[in-house]
């Protein structure tokens, strides 16, 4: 079905983390180029994907879903003009996906090309958002990363190495810490198995040579890889978070602001627009806060474990939270995710019409920030088609 255009362009401009434009980034590829576009397929190579996230309405602390969306524009020299999706959940994304990709042709290369396709589609979809060091990561995690083009990643060497170094200090301060209360052991033979062992918990492969590691932090075998991910997706997020915080802050002073926020030809609207105006910013304001204390929760939680095993030996709220950060890194990359954009949106507007907008700039800004937050479920439907 044909997409909402409104919606469409907000969605589009959100940011790489919830909108990742395979097709524009495709288009700077040259055709010789060793490695290439991301897909084999034409017609996804054509295409973009859209994180859908969908909060509890209760409990601040909970993401009840992330939906994956992949959009086809019906024209490539204007995206904004619309087009078609697909769900990845739904009942008959498969049979919908190779339709329109034609890889549901007999040719063993179109099966071959199909194959190969889905690994970096799976890639996708199990992210909660598209956060470039999270794809880079994830993409080396899987040994995917020699088929993805750097172009893709988006991050520069430097960042990669400024994020990663901080997130590696704290992983191998912790293994150190772990080697230590496990007995005596000398120090290069210490240091032999630490870099080895954040070596393998920096890939998040397989615990193949860190069996007795993993068990004294009471997670299964199986679990492991994931759980070890998203302790390494933390600590970036971690990062990610005091980096953008002091920008954060005057934000939120703008939103908390009844003067700043408000409509500066206030006076002069209607009355159903004034309560508009003002459902909105007490929804966003309620959002706005929910999310950043989830944000906070997760982080203070993760530090607060961390230091406990790392300067009082006391290891059991590191493995507590070690146990379910699969589910604690979901939750603070759409919530961090969100604030961010909602940010990057506002200092847009701000810079564009000034720190105290008219009706419509505010009506608009209040639109686009709802849809991040979530305040507009019909977003999401208006992207979905039927299989």
């Amino acid at each position: 079905m044909p997409m909402d255009r409104n919606a469409l362009s907000k969605v589009i401009n959100t940011g790489r983390s919830t909108a990742f434009n395979v097709y524009e980034i495709g288009s700077r590829i040259s055709a010789d180029d060793p490695v290439g576009k991301l897909f084999r397929n034409k017609t996804l190579n054509e295409g973009m994907f859209f994180k859908v996230m969908e909060r509890n309405a209760t409990q601040y602390s909970t993401v009840s879903t992330v939906q994956t969306l992949l959009y086809f524009p019906y024209n490539l020299a204007n995206i904004y003009e619309g087009g078609d999706s697909i769900l990845f959940d739904d009942p008959g994304f498969n049979k919908t996906l190779r339709v329109r990709t034609g890889a549901d042709s007999k040719s063993e290369e179109s099966q071959v090309d199909y194959v190969m396709d889905l690994e970096i589609l799976e890639m996708i979809y199990s992210l909660p958002t598209l956060d470039p060091f999270l794809l880079k990561c994830k993409s080396e995690q899987l040994d995917l990363d020699d088929r993805i083009h750097p172009f893709y990643f988006n991050i520069s060497e430097e960042d990669w190495k400024r994020i990663r170094s901080p997130i590696r200090t704290k992983i191998r301060t912790l293994v150190r810490r772990a080697f230590v209360s496990g007995g005596k052991i000398s120090v290069d033979k210490m240091e032999q198995h630490v870099s080895r062992f954040l070596a393998k918990i920096w890939e998040a492969k397989d615990i193949e040579g860190i069996e007795d590691f993993v068990r004294s932090m009471d997670i299964s075998e199986d679990r492991a890889p994931e759980l070890f991910f998203a302790w390494k997706a933390i600590c970036y997020y971690q990062v990610q978070f005091e980096d953008y915080l002091p920008q954060m802050k005057e934000f939120y002073a703008w939103l908390g602001d009844d003067k700043m926020a408000m409509p500066s030809d206030w006076a002069r609207l209607m009355p159903e627009d004034r309560d508009r105006i003002e459902y909105s910013l007490l929804g966003l304001r309620d959002k706005v806060r929910d999310t950043y204390r989830s944000i906070r929760f997760v982080l203070t939680n993760y530090e607060q474990s961390y230091r406990a095993f790392i300067e009082m030996n006391q290891p059991r709220a590191f493995k507590d939270f070690l146990s379910k950060a699969d589910e604690d890194y979901t939750n603070i990359a759409t919530c961090l995710s969100a604030n961010i954009h909602a940010l990057n949106t506002w200092q847009k507007m701000t810079d564009t019409y000034g720190e105290q907008m008219r009706h419509e700039q505010v009506s608009e800004l209040f639109e686009t920030l709802s849809m991040l937050f979530d305040m507009q479920r019909p977003v999401a439907s208006n992207l979905r088609v039927s299989a």
